[in-house]
This record gives structure tokens, sequence and C-alpha cells, in this order.
């Protein structure tokens, strides 16, 4: 009965505050976040992860964007250079002739036409005139093509520093965009108890260990340039996987393939969808070992194929460069052959 007596006034309370709030109190349950299992925490990591890899391939292409944009800057801001110098020799080559007429009075020293005491000196000096007077009208054209000249550079450059400013822009963007991803990921796995963090340590350090065993180990089919792709990927295996990285000791997956045909002299841009437009299309059944294989459309992800339907890929951050069954990728889209 006390309890009743109790939880009465009680009642009565929050009904006095729900009249006078347009809203009813109910007391704060507090319950505890449900413990994530080791198999939820890697899969929601590993779909933030395939995010921050889309998201990486386009930020790859922003920073090759602004690299070709920075070279065109250095370009246009040269031959601005050159055409001011231009336009300032011009400029003074007619002061130099203006003050030589004025010191010498206009016309080789000749005041006025009345000075001319003889025909023939006036015919002579009336040519001259004309020459001098074409000369500089030529003087004058020629300043006003370069002055344009000038006019055209800085417009050029102006047009640079803007596309430099707008990739700029995109890769904070892209990279802020990259880092919240994985922060939220490296969250999901500080919340793991002990025991399954340090599993997962112990897997991802064991299967680290096993790829790294396999670097030099290739014997397979391959020739002349994809020989040296092949033989570059496996001695990546291994090595952590990071978001922009090129080598040599850290790779994302476009990085990985650019470096690889790069040692075998092949130039490849460092995003999986330009180098899936800058290869020659290989189908499926065609494919031979050094061939590019590429997944989504447009393409998000890229792995290099050494043969009997295995690839090596630098997949996500958190993983490493490692061997991987081709049939085991989703969105497979095609094959290149650089």
């Amino acid at each position: 009965m006390a309890t009743a007596r109790l939880a009465r006034p009680l009642v009565l309370v929050l009904t006095a505050l729900a009249a006078l709030t347009g809203t009813l109190v109910l007391p704060a349950a507090t319950h505890a976040a449900p413990q994530l299992s080791l198999g939820q925490v890697q899969a929601r990591v590993n779909a933030l992860n395939d995010q921050a890899e889309r998201i990486t391939e386009r930020y790859d292409a922003a920073r090759d964007n602004l690299t070709t944009i920075q070279r065109q800057q250095r370009v246009a801001a040269d031959q601005l250079g050159r055409e001011q110098t231009q336009l300032g020799q011009l400029r003074a080559k007619i002061s130099a002739t203006a003050n030589f007429a004025y010191r010498n009075g206009g016309l080789g020293g000749v005041e006025s036409l009345a000075d001319l005491s003889s025909p023939d000196q006036f015919l002579s000096s009336s040519a001259l005139l004309d020459e001098v007077s074409r000369f500089q009208d030529q003087q004058l054209a020629a300043v006003t093509a370069a002055q344009h000249d000038v006019q055209a550079a800085q417009t050029v450059v102006a047009a640079r520093e803007a596309a430099a400013k707008r990739a700029l822009a995109a890769i904070s963007t892209d990279r802020s965009h990259i880092e919240a991803l994985l922060g939220e990921a490296r969250s999901l796995l500080g919340s793991l108890r002990a025991a399954d963090r340090a599993r997962l340590d112990r897997a991802s350090s064991a299967e680290a260990s096993s790829m790294a065993a396999l670097r030099g180990s290739y014997n397979g089919p391959a020739s002349g340039r994809a020989a040296v792709a092949v033989r570059f990927a496996y001695n990546q295996l291994g090595k952590p996987y990071v978001y922009g990285a090129a080598g040599p000791n850290s790779y994302d997956c476009s990085g990985l393939t650019m470096a690889a045909w790069n040692a075998a002299g092949v130039s490849l841009p460092h995003n999986a969808a330009a180098q899936q437009g800058s290869t020659r299309y290989v189908s499926r059944g065609d494919l031979q070992p050094g061939d590019l294989v590429f997944f989504g459309s447009p393409a998000y992800h890229v792995a290099i194929y050494i043969g009997g339907g295995r690839i090596i890929a630098a997949p996500h951050t958190g993983d490493v460069v490692k061997i991987q069954e081709l049939s085991y990728m989703p969105n497979y889209s095609g094959g290149g052959r650089p």
C-alpha cells in the first residue's frame, strides 16, 4: 500500500506538467547500447571501407586533374612572361624611335620642308618620311598584337588558377569524407571486446605475413612487359592499403596497378575508371596475366590479373595487397590490356 500511496502523487505531478507544457513527461529510461558481435562489426566496417574506396578513386582522379592543371598553369605563366617581355621590347623600340626623331628635328635634322632647297632633296626626304612612317605603323601594329597576346595569356592563366581552386576544393571535400568514414570504422573496431580485437589483429597479421611470404614467387606464363608488371605486383604482397598511395610502402587499388605497369614502362593514370578508359578491352574469357580487371561502372576498383582465375589487389583500408579469387569479386565490369 505504501508503494501505491507514493505512486499516486507522482502520477498527479506528471499530469500537471503535461497540462502545463502540452507534453507527457515520462521518467527517462536508461539502456546500454547492445554489444555488437565481431561479425556485425566486420560487416559494418567492410561497408564503410567500400564507401571510402569509391570516394578514394574520385579523390585520386581529382589529384591527377590538379597535377595536370598545375602543369598547364606553369606553361601558361611562362607564355605570359614571354608575351610581356615581347611587349616591353616593342614599346622600348617605339620610345627609342620617338626620342631619335625628337632629337634630330623629326626627319634627319630637317626642321621643315622650307629647308629643302632642291627638288632632289625634297623627293629624297619625302621618301625617307614615308619609310619612317611605315616603320612606325609596323611598330604600332606589333605593339597592338603583343598587347592582345598578353591579354589572351592573362585570361588563360586566370582560367587555370580558377580550375586549380576548384580541384583543390574537390580534393579537400573528398579527403574529409574519406576520413569521416574511416574514423567511423575505427570507432566500430574500438567498440569490440578486447578478446575480439585481439582475435581480429591476429588474423590480419597472419594474412599479411602469409602474403609477404609469396613475394618474388611468380613463375607463371606472362612474358615481356606483362611479366614485369605481374612480378612487381607479387613483390608488393602484404603491404598495407593506404588511400591515395602508389608505393613503395603502401598502395590503394589504382595506385598498385599504376605502379606495376609503370615498372614495365607503361604510364597509367591514378584512377580505376581512367585506367579502364585508357586500356584495350579484353573479355573475361581472354584475360591474360598482366591484364587489369575492373569493378563497377564507372569503375571504382581495379586489380591485376595473374592467371588461374586469380588477381592481386589492394582492397581497402585495414587490408593488405593480396591474392584473391576473381570469381569472389562482385560488380566485375571488364578487363583491360595496357
